[in-house]
């Protein structure tokens, strides 16, 4: 009693707790245990109030101030206990506790994991630019009525059902690849304005415009990872849209991989007809476009226009990239279409051996064309990556690892003074989900298929010798 008082007393001198967000209910609780039904609706209130778009526009605006988000965060969270009768340092000690006070009851520890957790959806979404359908004229119209909450089936109360997560994830990457969506972006970026804002605002849109509030559908995205984090092929679905969004924003801004806009300055040039652009793309396709341009990169001819190019200053990687695109549309396949489906390969065809097969041709293939060129550079560049994949997987490793704990107090575990190097993935369908290529550029994938294919040459040859 006497350490609240303390506080309590220090507080009031406190700039920081001046005006309240959520005004105190009096008396306040200093003793004895919280029970579950009130840490229970601590939790729900925290959560409601942590993934509101007030809370979003406070942290952004506290971050433009120059104050410290985090602090903001637990400033509410102690202003919330109040609000619901409980001293915040004692509510404080009550989490702390709370496998002390709970020994037998799981869902409890779980339920503080998930606060934890929620905290940072909170500050992370709070990061991202200030975007809202309804902001500027909207490309797509809103459902008459928006669900603006889950239930515990679903996912919980912040979640849209899975099946509408993976509806939402296809329909807007068939808007991002639109040639309408090009054009919009191009002149939005004549405009000065902020492409990444526009493009949320785009999703937003979808989201409304499939029958959910956007504030919701945000955090159904964000909250991806905690509820399905085990769901492997939803979490590729997210990295594999995050990359899109990303490259969408990129090559607007400057389109250096894309196949040249002018069909007569392309080297192949594109098939007559719409193109295929949504869907699944069928086996056939895949292995007449790995056959094709395992043909195309393995021979003299592009060797020679590789080095012409080098010889002039070009990027040679970028080149070679270039010819895959159009390689795509020759056979009557958009491009962004045919370098997702390459992405895509691992969630849509898990276990076929054959493709998988053809899709290493095709990867050593393109190794062999840069080494030829520029065997030194490739070298360079394959080194580089490894480390920035090896480093990406630590950083997973120490992500993902749980906290042991004894009594209540976390353990932790001393890092090994010599960690063993992990070996170089294959290219099998589980290697692509992996948080290894989380965040990667379409270069990085395809520096990725190189190293991938020459440490397979490499295994082969070691066999031979055998």
């Amino acid at each position: 009693t006497r350490r609240y008082a303390m506080e309590a007393k220090e507080a009031k001198g406190d700039a920081f707790w001046k005006q309240p967000r959520f005004a105190p209910k009096k008396p306040l609780q200093k003793s004895g245990r919280l029970n579950k039904k009130q840490l229970v609706e601590f939790f729900t209130k925290c959560e409601d109030m942590l993934l509101s778009a007030d809370t979003c526009a406070l942290l952004r605006q506290g971050r433009d101030e120059g104050q410290d988000v985090n602090a903001l965060c637990v400033k509410w969270q102690h202003e919330m206990f109040e609000h619901l009768g409980i001293h915040r340092a004692f509510g404080v000690d009550s989490l702390k506790n709370i496998r002390i006070n709970f020994p037998s009851d799981k869902s409890m520890p779980m339920l503080l994991m998930r606060f934890a957790k929620i905290c940072q959806c909170a500050i992370m979404k709070s990061m991202f630019p200030a975007a809202r359908a309804g902001d500027a004229p909207r490309r797509f119209k809103a459902a008459p009525k928006l669900v603006k909450g889950g239930t515990a089936k679903n996912g919980g109360r912040q979640m849209m059902p899975k099946m509408q997560i993976v509806k939402f994830f296809k329909i807007c990457g068939q808007m991002l690849r639109n040639p309408e969506t090009v054009i919009l972006l191009h002149a939005a970026d004549a405009k000065g304005e902020d492409l990444q804002k526009v493009s949320i605002r785009w999703q937003r849109e979808l989201i409304e415009s499939m029958g959910y509030d956007q504030e919701f559908g945000v955090n159904s995205m964000m909250l991806i990872p905690l509820v399905y984090g085990n769901d492997k092929a939803l979490m590729m679905e997210m990295q594999l849209f995050q990359q899109l969004c990303q490259r969408t924003v990129q090559q607007a801004k400057a389109p250096t991989m894309l196949a040249n806009s002018d069909h007569s300055k392309r080297r192949f040039k594109p098939k007559s007809g719409k193109m295929l652009n949504s869907g699944i793309l069928p086996k056939k396709l895949y292995i007449k476009y790995f056959k094709e341009a395992t043909k195309q990169l393995s021979s003299q001819e592009s060797v020679e226009a590789l080095k012409e190019h080098k010889a002039r200053g070009g990027n040679i990687g970028l080149r070679s990239v270039q010819w895959q695109r159009e390689i795509f549309e020759s056979l009557g396949i958009q491009q962004g279409f045919g370098v997702e489906a390459l992405n895509r390969l691992a969630i849509d065809y898990p276990k076929d051996k054959e493709l998988h097969r053809e899709m290493m041709k095709f990867a050593q293939a393109c190794a062999e064309l840069v080494k030829k060129v520029d065997p030194e550079g490739a070298k360079r560049a394959i080194e580089a990556q490894k480390k920035k994949f090896e480093a990406a997987r630590r950083r997973q490793r120490g992500q993902m690892m749980p906290q042991r704990t004894v009594k209540g107090k976390i353990v932790k575990k001393k890092p090994a003074s010599k960690p063993k190097p992990k070996p170089v993935p294959k290219a099998t369908a589980t290697a692509k989900g992996k948080a290894g290529t989380e965040g990667m550029s379409e270069d990085d994938m395809a520096l990725m298929m190189m190293m991938m294919a020459m440490e397979e040459e490499k295994k082969k040859k070691g066999n031979a010798n055998k």
